[in-house]
């Protein structure tokens, strides 16, 4: 007898519904539960919930261009002694000096202007120091942070000519300081030089003389006159006179000119 005859004609439908029911509910197993693990337990996704993902925020914040690494006061000036930490030289970077007092109140700030040889790096190679300084006054005593925050850096690339400092010597006049030493050139330079005395008290600097010179070429040699334009305390030392080339497209902001 045929399973559609006009008794029985109302029961594959039954059976049929009955499966599609079955083959949903199994599926729907199989997709809450991730899938069906292998015999070994390989394979399929675990049933653990995963955990957070670790994104990344942003690049670490490179270490400062420059670092202080001496500063002290004497006859109303502070000096700063300043080292280029990267792995460039600095063509010329200008930076505000900031002191503060013991109670974190300012003292000093400022970034002098263009011209000024006071807050201006010029030339300077990696792992070498500058001498920066900035006016207090007399009446300043209590210095207790002092800060270097770069305003404008621009970093050059290869080796910068050297400038030698030798024979350096230390005069005293009424009403005058006067450092002198010999600066010899070495390899490509514009024609100009910052050039800078370093005055310690007890290995701690304390003043900073700073010029700039002209008429520099490839192995000349000329000696310099660094002036402080008043007397220094007896106890104050010369300690060195470093010399840098100033780089090529940096102005130099001295009258004299090379022909």
């Amino acid at each position: 007898m045929s399973p559609w005859t006009e008794k029985r004609r109302s029961v594959w439908p039954v059976f049929l519904g009955l499966a599609v029911i079955l083959v949903a509910m199994v599926a729907g197993y199989v997709l809450m539960t991730g899938g069906l693990n292998d015999s070994d337990g390989s394979g399929g996704h675990e049933g653990t919930t995963p955990g957070p993902i670790s994104t990344p925020t942003g690049d670490a914040e490179p270490p400062p261009v420059v670092k202080v690494v001496s500063w002290g006061q004497s006859s109303g000036q502070l000096a700063v002694i300043v080292r280029n930490r990267s792995t460039q030289p600095i063509e010329r970077m200008r930076v505000r000096i900031t002191a503060t007092d013991s109670d974190g109140a300012t003292v000093v700030s400022t970034a002098g202007t263009a011209p000024d040889v006071c807050c201006t790096i010029v030339g300077l190679p990696p792992g070498k120091d500058f001498g920066l300084f900035a006016e207090l006054g007399d009446t300043v005593s209590d210095i207790a942070r002092v800060e270097v925050e770069p305003q404008s850096v621009q970093l050059g690339k290869g080796r910068a000519a050297d400038v030698v400092a030798s024979a350096p010597r230390f005069e005293r006049y009424d009403g005058d300081t006067v450092v002198t030493a010999d600066l010899t050139a070495k390899g490509r330079l514009t024609g100009y030089v910052a050039a800078q005395a370093f005055l310690t008290r007890g290995g701690r600097i304390a003043q900073v003389i700073s010029g700039r010179f002209y008429c520099f070429g490839p192995g000349s040699s000329h000696q310099v006159r660094l002036r402080l334009f008043h007397e220094v305390p007896a106890d104050l030392r010369l300690q060195r006179v470093v010399a840098y080339a100033v780089p090529d497209g940096v102005r130099p902001y001295v009258p004299g000119r090379c022909r």
